[in-house]
């Protein structure tokens, strides 16, 4: 297909000739890396050579490694621009301003730490009121410490240990909006640096950070700050969403679609009021469909208003029949989209895996964390010790040391093992591996990452590690006594468990297989997209389907929270189909919900099949 010069891409252009700083609105399919990519280009055509003399470079963040990896291949490798994730990306700019660090952590980080900590003690005696004073009696310690902190270190946690000077994730996006927001000589000498400065996925930043680069930007002179993003395509936490430039930047809106066909554009469009989109590359040919089946959901006869095991049979079988109904049936251009719950995961054999994290003792945090496979209890059984128990079944050794190498500190260059051999190293790993293999098919799993932990194979960080330190809770779960740490109770349960789902998750996290989560399928395309709701089987906290897609049949729309979060994922699910979308949609009232949709606009009568 022959490149396309849209209108948006002639106002960015217009924007780095003027210096004007911008923010591209460009919802999916648009486009949106061929245009940021354009413009990195457009500054190394028109600009290139006098940063170079100057020794100013472009900077380009975003949200994810392989990103990286994407838009520095695009560029050539190109020395000129520094392409970065944002967390490593603000490391490197304020790595070496310790006394700021000092200052940030002293005025912003640690009072607000240390305030969010009082406001949970009532001054009773509950754990988490005690817990509470605890911690904040913690980082009280922690802030009149920091005067004998000459130097930093950003290290591999979520909070930092302040008297050892090693600052966490969350802490490097405080500090850095703390510097650009606070320190106009920081601002002035990372605008000398960086003329241009472009923020990709610029929905998924903190808002810190984005408040700090319009500051950093707020005039009529360099630097020009870019942002290229989709304000209905953040779903992860909390972060910047509705992104604007400085104001005096422009804000530009992207309406082509390159990636899907006519049927679901409209539907998108349906869906989505604030851009209408139109075919504008190789799909405006593509005539696709879109289809929603009606299933009718059955009362649920489980505890707390779920499905039993029975019923949660039934519905997969209403899936099978739908794929089988569409002549879907084993076409390997199919993929299902789930939010990780009892239907897929009793059909890849995680159901109790899955069961645990949808149920009482998980926050909407942890259940977060486990759809995306990132939770960080399962995510070193997931990422390092499963891997390894394969590979040593395998006699891969290869693959075990490599594993070895990039997840374990004690085969880290620097780490225990660092001085020994390339033999001996191999020696040592087929002994500490073989003991993890033992005990892989007889021990829970909290003995055996306490093996790992213990040996080093695995990084613990924090709240890992406190897990670890405590005694397994003895009470019964009460919420209204123990909310604040039900998360004890899930790990103790976790700990528990035996590790015969742990392969099946890991196989449907971290591979291409017919299923896949709506978390994780942002940023991807598939010929034909299934999506499946059913909100009883579910008990979802954060999301609630039916009351999105028919509020008057579920009763009422759901909490502005469920709408908001509701809508985005949907839409990056639907967004998904590059020729046919399909959505299954289990609902008390197939009749009255067909109704609504056709009411709404949001489909016609002919795009709607009933089931029972």
């Amino acid at each position: 297909m022959a490149k396309v010069a849209t209108q948006a891409d002639q106002d960015v252009e217009m924007c780095l000739e003027t210096n004007l700083s911008f923010a591209l609105i460009a919802g999916a399919g648009s486009g949106k890396t061929s245009s940021l990519v354009d413009a990195l280009e457009w500054v190394r055509n028109h600009r290139g050579k006098a940063l170079r003399q100057n020794g100013q470079r472009v900077a380009c963040i975003t949200y994810t490694k392989r990103a990286v990896a994407v838009i520095s291949e695009r560029l050539g490798f190109d020395d000129l621009f520094v392409v970065s994730t944002l967390h490593s990306f603000l490391w490197a700019q304020i790595g070496r301003f310790h006394r700021d660090i000092r200052l940030a952590l002293e005025n912003r980080r640690l009072p607000d730490l240390i305030e969010k900590e009082r406001a949970k003690d009532n001054g009773g005696q509950s754990k988490t009121a005690r817990d509470a004073r605890a911690k904040a009696d913690r980082y009280e310690a922690d802030l009149a410490a920091l005067k004998t902190v000459d130097r930093f270190q950003y290290g591999d946690t979520v909070y930092g240990d302040y008297p050892n000077g090693v600052l966490g994730h969350d802490d490097i996006l405080v500090v850095a909006a703390y510097l650009l927001e606070e320190n106009a000589t920081f601002r002035r000498i990372f605008g000398l640096r960086f003329p241009y400065i472009f923020v990709d996925e610029a929905q998924d930043t903190a808002e810190g950070i984005v408040r700090g680069l319009n500051l950093a930007a707020g005039g009529d002179r360099l630097p020009v700050i870019g942002y290229f993003g989709d304000p209905w395509q953040q779903i992860y936490g909390e972060t910047a969403e509705d992104f604007a430039p400085p104001t005096s930047g422009k804000t530009i809106s992207k309406v082509e679609n390159f990636r899907c066909s006519k049927s679901v554009i409209r539907f998108l469009n349906g869906f989505r009021t604030d851009v209408e989109q139109v075919p504008a590359g190789d799909n405006q040919e593509i005539e696709g469909s879109v289809i929603f089946r009606l299933v009718r959901a059955e009362e649920p006869e489980g505890e707390r208003r779920r499905y039993s095991e029975a019923q949660t049979g039934r519905a997969l079988v209403k899936m099978d029949e739908a794929l089988a109904a569409w002549g879907w049936a084993d076409r390997d251009d199919v993929v299902q989209l789930f939010l990780v719950k009892q239907m897929i995961a009793r059909r890849m054999g995680f159901s109790n895996l899955n069961r645990l994290f949808a149920g009482e003792f998980a926050s909407s945090r942890a259940q977060d964390a486990f759809d995306r496979g990132e939770h960080f209890l399962l995510a070193p059984l997931t990422d390092t010790i499963w891997p390894l128990v394969r590979a040593q079944r395998d006699g891969d050794s290869r693959a075990i040391i490599d594993i070895l190498r990039r997840n374990s500190p004690a085969f880290a260059v620097d780490g225990a093992n660092a001085a020994k051999t390339l033999r001996s190293m191999v020696e040592t790993s087929i002994d500490v591996v073989s003991n993890l293999v033992e005990r892989w098919d007889t021990a829970p799993i909290g003995e055996i990452l306490r093996f790992a932990a213990e040996r080093q194979l695995i990084r613990v960080g924090e709240r890992f590690q406190a897990h670890f330190d405590r005694d397994p809770r003895g009470e019964e779960y009460d919420p209204d006594q123990y909310g604040e740490e039900k998360g004890d109770w899930l790990a103790d349960a976790l700990f528990l468990m035996d590790t015969s789902e742990i392969a099946s998750y890991a196989a449907f996290m971290g591979t291409k297989t017919a299923y896949s989560t709506q978390h994780g399928v942002k940023g991807e395309e598939y010929p034909k997209v299934m999506v499946v709701y059913d909100d009883i089987e579910a008990a979802w906290h954060n999301y609630n389907f039916g009351k999105l897609l028919t509020p008057g049949v579920a009763g009422g729309a759901g909490t502005d929270k469920q709408q908001a979060r509701g809508r985005k994922l949907a839409y990056v699910s639907f967004s998904r189909a590059l020729e046919d979308l399909r959505v299954l949609l289990f609902t008390p009232n197939p009749e009255a919900a067909r109704d609504e949709l056709v009411a709404n606009g949001l489909l016609t009568a002919d795009q709607i099949e009933i089931v029972g």
